[in-house]
C-alpha cells in the first residue's frame, strides 16, 4: 500500500483523477479530461487501471477498493 500512496503522492495527475473519482463518480476519460484540465488524460487513466486503481465499467471509469483506500488515505479522509 505505501507504494501505490508513494506513486499517486508523487504523480499529480493521478492524484488528481483519483480525488475526482472519488468525488463525483463514475465518468468517461474525456470527462476526467475536462474536469481535472488534464490534456492526455488517458495515459494517466490506463497506468491507474494497470495499477488496479480504477477499473473500466462500460465507457466509464470508477475507482477500485484500493483506489478508495489510496485516494482517502492522501487527503486524510
Amino acid at each position: 500500500m505505501e507504494e501505490i500512496i508513494g506513486y499517486v503522492a508523487s504523480n499529480h495527475k493521478a492524484s488528481k483523477i483519483l480525488a475526482v473519482l472519488d468525488s463525483k463518480g463514475p465518468m468517461d476519460s474525456a470527462t476526467i479530461g475536462k474536469t481535472t484540465r488534464i490534456i492526455g488524460a488517458e495515459k494517466t487513466i490506463e497506468e491507474l487501471v494497470v495499477k488496479k486503481l480504477i477499473t473500466s465499467a462500460g465507457n466509464k471509469y470508477e475507482l477500485t477498493e484500493l483506489g478508495k483506500q489510496a485516494s482517502h488515505r492522501l487527503r486524510g479522509v
